[in-house]
């Protein structure tokens, strides 16, 4: 016979389907929203379903309820988060909750108080039939509930339950390196345990890839302040090889794994009712940000992990560019755009229970190579010219390379070699081509300065070659936006008359405080480590971008609650509003299968 389990705040349902799927049977289920009970009871026909706010239950109800194995409980949690901002309460002994938003009566008292697990499992233990085990839920900031989040109130809640005689461990678990889950969702599960019983093994070692020993390994949680386990993965936590000792990428499913690519996304720059400004800043900062150092790593279709490595995005119109961010106008980021993912590599950030996430596929303005020798050229059109590159081959015979006219603009070809003479491409045939060297051309199309603390000096005259660049230096052009402008030495020059067309370059580096740069008036900063420079975004840019939110069904994969362990769908039942709110309140079912696995091998 199989454990039995009561889901004290069930909600949609998350922590019921992920026991069930470790093998557990649904005993009772208990809430006080009548949309959460009707969809638990469409999913788990067999269980008991009582419709009740749990801070009004007598004892005497609490007796008649059935007894189980195993208590799962997530306790109200919105005051608890940092996602509030300054709105956040910081609950006293007397009071911990108030009663939720106020006029949204879907979400009044969502989720009861943390107090109301120990009163229901004091009645029970009471009458002779205490819980093998427990799980509370709740967000990693719980941890910290008490006056000036200084964990007191948190830490006499433990006590409590050690008190009723159960012991402890609170884990810190992101729902993506659990199953086929393609978000981050940072959530503690405080798990409980008789006396007396043997202690679960509960970590979860994801597999990763370890960039020191160049193989698969599995990923062992390590804290950056180990006197201070708390936190989240990324900021508090990393995972590391038992071998080595460094740092490796855990495996994770990517946003794309949800994304229905079938759905139309609008052009932005088409819409009636222009996005917001606040959002077209998220979206222009969140491309920006693409391509930063890799974030973890891709699992395949097969299972396999195979390593990312993200290089500087080049925006196109393929799914695999494609970005996921929060949109809504309440949203916090301390930087806009700080929490935009990469589609394709990333798993999107933590879904909440308001529909505020959206997909943007940026416009396409590379043009991919083209083999000639088997591929057609692309169409011509008047503002593009098409360039060939022929790679050298053993064989080719030598000759004198045709002479290259250039009537515009003086240019030299000179031969990469030591005692070369320069030659004027416009009026002189280059010399003999052979096999051990190649030609160079450089064409200085304005004049250009070499920077120094003792003033500027012209760089040398154009029958040479230009001087090399040093740490000490540096040259800085500015290009407009427009066919036939010459870039402008930003030094000496003056800037060009803009026109409606014209465009100025600006330059802006990929770090966290990074600020744009005139090229005409700042000197382009020096580059790190961290990563090279990108042009900024144009408006019409973003115009170009398809825009779109995520469907209902797309939150469902992003949550796994799709299914059931016999293969059947999962319905979550009400309107738009109502389903968002039950997804976002919901427990990951494959984090709860995790839990709840692990604890069945120790209660038998």
């Amino acid at each position: 016979m199989s454990a039995t389990v009561t889901d004290l705040f069930c909600g949609a349902g998350g922590s019921s389907l992920g026991a069930e799927l470790a093998g557990t049977t649904l005993r009772l289920g208990l809430n006080h929203w009548p949309r959460a009970i009707e969809t638990h009871e469409t999913n788990f026909t067999e269980a008991d379903h009582d419709c009740n706010d749990i801070a009004s239950l007598t004892s005497a109800q609490i007796r008649r309820y059935p007894h189980t194995d195993i208590l799962l409980a997530s306790p109200e949690c919105t005051n608890h988060s940092l996602a509030k901002g300054s709105r956040r309460r910081k609950p006293q002994a007397a009071s911990l909750f108030d009663d939720g938003p106020a006029g949204d009566a879907e979400q009044e008292r969502s989720r009861a108080t943390m107090w109301d697990v120990w009163r229901f499992v004091d009645i029970k233990c009471q009458q002779g039939h205490p819980y093998d085990a427990i799980i509370v839920e709740n967000v990693v900031d719980a941890w910290k509930w008490g006056p000036d989040d200084n964990g007191q109130l948190f830490q006499a809640w433990l006590t409590a339950g050690q008190a009723l005689g159960y012991e402890f461990s609170i884990e810190f678990l992101n729902s993506m390196f659990v199953g086929q889950v393609p978000q981050s969702r940072d959530r503690m599960y405080v798990v409980w345990w008789r006396k007396g019983i043997t202690p679960p093994d509960l970590s979860v070692r994801p597999l990763s890839w370890c960039p020191r020993c160049e193989e698969i390994v599995e990923g062992r949680q390590s804290w950056k302040k180990p006197e201070l386990p708390w936190g989240r993965y990324g900021t508090q936590y990393l995972f590391h090889c038992q071998a080595c000792r460094s740092a490796v990428l855990p495996g994770v499913y990517p946003a794309a794994t949800a994304i229905d690519w079938s759905l139309p996304a609008e052009r932005i720059g088409d819409r009636e009712r222009p996005l917001a400004e606040s959002t077209r800043k998220r979206i222009r900062r969140g491309l920006e940000k693409l391509g930063r150092e890799p974030f973890a790593i891709r699992l395949t279709h097969g299972g396999v992990p195979k390593p990312l490595t993200l290089p500087i995005v080049t925006l196109t119109q393929r799914h695999d560019m494609a970005m996921v961010m929060p949109v809504a106008g309440n949203t916090f980021e301390r930087t806009p755009g700080n929490r935009a993912r990469n589609a394709q590599e990333q798993p999107c950030d933590t879904v909440h229970g308001t529909l505020d996430r959206a997909i943007v596929v940026p416009p396409m303005v590379d043009t991919p190579a083209r083999d000639a020798r088997t591929d057609p050229a692309p169409t011509q059109t008047t503002s593009t010219r098409p360039s060939l590159v022929v790679a050298p081959e053993e064989g080719v015979s030598t000759g004198a390379a045709s002479s290259m006219p250039n009537e515009d603009t003086e240019a030299l070809v000179m031969a990469n070699t030591e005692n070369n003479v320069p030659r004027p491409a416009h009026r002189e045939a280059s010399q003999t081509l052979r096999c051990e060297g190649g030609l160079a051309m450089v064409a200085p199309a304005a004049a250009i300065m070499r920077n120094n603390s003792g003033g500027g000096e012209m760089s040398t005259p154009a029958h040479e070659a230009l001087r090399t660049l040093t740490t000490g230096c540096h040259q800085s052009l500015v290009i407009p936006y427009a066919a036939g402008n010459e870039p402008v030495d930003a030094d000496r020059g003056a800037v060009p008359t803009l026109t409606t067309r014209d465009r100025l370059a600006m330059v802006v580096p990929f770090t966290r405080n990074g600020r744009p740069r005139d090229a005409a008036a700042d000197v382009t900063p020096t580059v790190a480590t961290e990563g090279p420079p990108a042009i900024v975004l144009t408006e019409e840019q973003i115009d170009e971008c398809r825009f779109r939110m995520f469907a209902l069904h797309e939150i469902a994969d992003a949550m796994a609650m799709t299914s059931r362990s016999d293969g059947t769908s999962y319905e979550v039942l009400g309107n738009k509003r109502e389903r968002m709110a039950q997804y976002g309140n919901a427990v990951t079912p494959p984090a709860m299968e995790h839990l709840v696995g692990r604890l069945l091998e120790v209660i038998g």
